[in-house]
């Protein structure tokens, strides 16, 4: 029987009977970029009429008499009035005491900078800056790792990649509830879309990786192959398709769909039309050296030429055209939600595993062994009903989707994420690590802390230390290292660092990896993770 450390059905927390009157928020007053709750009185959801009115969308069964919520044990509202129940979610159009429809959105190898949204100059994202629009976005949002497994490790556990032992391969712990089993639980209808090769929940030569726990349907067929790979693949259209199948089923619970793209992974091959929808070909011209390994170090990986050449200008317009493709895509899935009356009551979340290196520090099309700021740098978009919307500029972390979808579920986190609620101020001087491994690194372990827009990577293999301001140089140009006036917060950041990366808030002892079939060391090396 699997065990559980932490679910919604089991906590310290007592659970408390509806009262005839609950307290709950009344719709929010803006305050800039964020939401402070005016607290009031209303009759409880089972009335004919409810603080807030109902919208117009799916229908749902409403909650039996005597049903029980349970107190977030982040609120200190919950502790002082124990025995009330305090339902968040109330937006500034009222609504039917339930929990949100909850829909997460990601994007494989998606840099924040070559959105419009995020100030980028060519036309790419026309659909994600619409959607950006009627959200919350957070300029300095960032990844644990620049690799697809290691990261969807945090995203739906809310621990660090050396906590799970993601980053070595081993399997999501079965002591370890993740997301989908989080919202199940509780009651969730839980489906997952995705389409990048290493999600898939079962290979042709071994069981997955644990990604498929907790969801009532994992879609991951995938039927065609890559341009230039022997990999399996799924198009960002044909990921809509199936996204909406499931947007347009009827059912009396709240839904949690996961709709991951491989889109704008490598190779860089849009349908043409979108590549030219975000400007002409390039005139410029530099050739880059084509790598006879797949390190991007100095040239052009082996796993992510191109038909056509080797200019460098002509892979990053190339790059562009497969965000604009998946912005297509991603307009088709929103139109979906707007349709089924999803889109304004549910809460929504996006983001991207990671980003690209497009030529930052001579190191072109790849994502592995390196910690750039271009890597780490991700979109963070969060829509809850109307209420949420601006822009804001503190530091947040994938290590923070966990506990925000819980506690908008009327879940109680598990104490030991560090995470926080992104509808909610963020503390001040948060530490953001990420890490890239080293059993599949060709260049050694590599950790950063990102603490107040100061960076430090440190390469723990050979001791070398860098040091960026990412206010003043977001391309991290300026090495701070060996400046005598950073020398103190240098050896801070680094003694913090080490710190973190020593921390185990789960304690599951050494991993125990598998190894490596010859069949998936292929794999990986065509995706770019093996020479």
């Amino acid at each position: 029987m699997r065990k559980r450390l932490f679910s919604p059905r089991g906590s310290q927390w007592p659970r408390y009977r509806t009262p005839p009157r609950v307290l709950r928020p009344t719709p929010w007053p803006r305050v800039g970029a964020t939401w402070k709750p005016s607290i009031s009185w209303h009759p409880r959801a089972s009335s004919p009429k409810t603080g807030c009115e109902a919208r117009p969308g799916r229908r749902r069964r409403p909650r039996p008499a005597g049903d029980t919520l349970r107190l977030p044990s982040t609120s200190g509202i919950g502790t002082l009035l124990a025995g009330l129940t305090l339902t968040l979610g109330c937006a500034r159009t009222d609504a039917p005491l339930h929990r949100p429809d909850i829909i997460l959105i990601t994007a494989d190898t998606l840099r924040a900078d070559h959105l419009g949204a995020y100030g980028y100059g060519r036309d790419t994202s026309p659909n994600f800056d619409a959607f950006s629009d009627d959200a919350l976005l957070f300029e300095n949002a960032f990844s644990h790792a620049p690799q697809t497994h290691t990261s969807f490790s945090s995203i739906l556990t809310g621990f660090l990649p050396h906590e799970t032992h993601a980053y070595q391969r081993a399997p999501l712990p079965a002591e370890v509830d993740t997301l989908a089993e989080l919202l199940q639980s509780a009651g969730y209808s839980t489906h997952a879309v995705v389409s990048n090769y290493l999600l898939r929940q079962k290979s042709r030569w071994r069981e997955g990786q644990g990604w498929a726990q907790g969801f009532d349907s994992y879609d991951d067929e995938m039927n065609q192959r890559e341009l230039i790979r022997p990999q399996p693949e799924r198009t960002a259209r044909e990921t809509t398709d199936r996204a909406i199948e499931i947007i347009r089923r009827s059912t009396d619970k709240p839904l949690f769909l996961w709709v991951h793209y491989q889109d704008p992974h490598g190779p860089y091959a849009a349908p043409p039309e979108f590549a030219a929808a975000v400007g002409a070909a390039p005139e410029e011209h530099r050739l880059l050296p084509l790598n006879r390994t797949r390190s991007g170090a100095g040239g052009i990986p082996v796993h992510q030429r191109l038909p056509g050449g080797r200019n460098y200008f002509h892979y990053v317009w190339q790059y562009d055209g497969e965000i604009r493709y998946f912005d297509h895509q991603l307009g088709r899935l929103i139109s979906a939600l707007k349709e089924a009356g999803l889109y304004d009551q549910s809460l929504i979340l996006f983001t991207a595993d990671h980003g690209e290196a497009l030529g930052e520090h001579d190191f072109y099309f790849s994502h592995v062994g390196r910690l750039f700021h271009g890597l780490t740098h991700v979109p963070l978009v969060l829509k809850h009903g109307g209420r949420l919307s601006g822009r804001r500029q503190d530091y947040v972390q994938h290590l923070d989707v966990v506990p925000t979808l819980a506690i908008a579920a009327g879940i109680e986190p598990d104490p030991r994420l560090r995470g926080t609620d992104l509808r909610q101020p963020t503390p001040e001087g948060r530490e953001i690590f990420a890490i890239v491994e080293s059993p599949l690194d060709r260049d050694g372990e590599r950790a950063s802390l990102v603490v107040d827009g100061l960076k430090l990577v440190k390469n723990r293999d050979t001791q070398k230390l860098r040091l960026y301001d990412l206010r003043a140089d977001p391309a991290e140009e300026n090495d701070l290292s060996g400046d005598p006036s950073h020398r103190t917060q240098r050896k801070q950041l680094e003694h913090r660092l080490e710190r973190l990366r020593h921390a185990d808030r789960l304690a599951l002892g050494a991993p125990q990896p598998e190894p490596l079939t010859d069949q998936e060391r292929e794999a990986l090396r065509a995706l770019g993770y093996l020479d």
